[in-house]
């Protein structure tokens, strides 16, 4: 079948042909009309002969517009008058009801076609607009892109300086901090580089598909990881597929960074083997993103400074940065011990919809 976007460029086309040529196939339409006419004599009563010129305006205001469907009735009028009604063959109508007929005859083939040639033009400006629309929208995510490629190629050239300046740097307190800030870059980079590929809404541009985009990261720190020699540690990634904004998605992809690499760094100590799961559901209103690990239960910074005693799990600064991040998505972060008490489990609660969002 024909859809409708390709019908309304043959009318486009159709009606973009030179006003000769239009003129000579809106007779054509007339003259092919009464020929019908002729060939149905039998069929259609001799009352009905404004049954078929009528089709004819039809079909030329659709084809040309409301100036061909005018033409059309114009010329139907003069066959009807000339053909049809008596006296045959003149210009000449002496009954008084057979005017009035032809009559309503011009008065309802103009206004179809001036209702059709309304329409027409109504659905062709709203074809052009949404083509504008398309090619805005094409251009928006061109940009985007773009944006999020320029993003990462900074943060990548900022974790490369910020190496190049822990090397230099005169004591080892300042080389440490300048190596954190650098992972933490690298962390940003990673997530951009994410939104810079495949991981984007199909939908909407500015959207990101939890799926594609939660999966791909954990697998990516998974390989990043892998490749330092790290212990044999398995990774596994769970998400559901519904649209986030990509100002959240952010937020979501640096904790899950955050969390992971922890497990990942040292949640398993001595080469041990483990597993580290990562899942993302939505749970009534909200969005649920859980890692949970089977290793010792006991991050570093939950750690005192002699080391001997430990504290509750989730008082460290990096517990605090990573609710601080929470705290922007208007949910909640929680790290505790994993099921039985073996490993650790953390949680981060936050609405599926942006707070103060009309419902759509």
């Amino acid at each position: 079948m024909i859809s409708f976007s390709a019908f309304m460029s043959a009318i486009g086309r159709a009606q973009s042909l030179p006003p000769w040529l239009r003129v000579s196939l809106t007779g054509l339409v007339v003259i092919s009309a009464f020929v019908l006419r002729e060939a149905l004599r039998n069929v259609l009563p001799h009352q009905n002969s404004f049954l078929m010129p009528i089709l004819g305006v039809l079909f030329s205001a659709t084809l040309f517009g409301s100036g061909s469907a005018l033409l059309a009735t114009f010329l139907s009028a003069l066959w009807i008058v000339w053909a049809y009604l008596p006296p045959i063959y003149s210009l000449v109508v002496e009954d008084e009801r057979q005017l009035w007929a032809l009559g309503l005859f011009i008065v309802i083939s103009t206004f179809i076609g001036l209702v059709i040639g309304a329409f027409q033009a109504t659905l062709l400006r709203l074809q052009e607009a949404h083509a504008a629309l398309a090619r805005t929208d094409a251009q928006r995510r061109l940009l985007l892109q773009e944006f999020r490629h320029r993003s990462r190629n900074d943060l990548q050239s900022l974790v490369a300086l910020l190496l190049l300046r822990a090397r230099a740097a005169p004591s080892s307190a300042a080389q440490d901090g300048l190596r954190e800030a650098a992972e933490h870059a690298k962390a940003l980079a990673r997530v951009h580089t994410l939104l810079a590929q495949e991981a984007i809404h199909e939908d909407d541009p500015t959207s990101v598909d939890s799926r594609t985009f939660i999966e791909g990261l954990a697998m990516e720190l998974a390989r990043t990881h892998a490749t330092e020699g790290l212990r044999p540690v398995v990774l596994t990634a769970m998400a559901e597929a519904h649209p986030i904004d990509s100002e959240r998605a952010i937020l979501v992809g640096l904790v899950l960074n955050e969390c992971v690499t922890n497990a990942l760094k040292y949640a398993f100590p001595d080469e041990r083997p483990g597993r580290v799961r990562v899942q993302f559901i939505q749970l009534d209103r909200d969005f649920l993103l859980t890692i949970e690990d089977d290793g010792t239960g006991t991050p570093p910074e939950d750690q005192t400074a002699a080391g001997s005693r430990t504290r509750p799990l989730g008082t460290g600064l990096g517990t605090r940065l990573l609710r601080g991040m929470a705290a922007q998505l208007r949910g909640t972060f929680t790290r505790g011990p994993g099921p039985g008490g073996i490993g650790t489990h953390v949680e981060m609660r936050f609405p599926a919809r942006v707070v103060g969002a009309r419902e759509g």
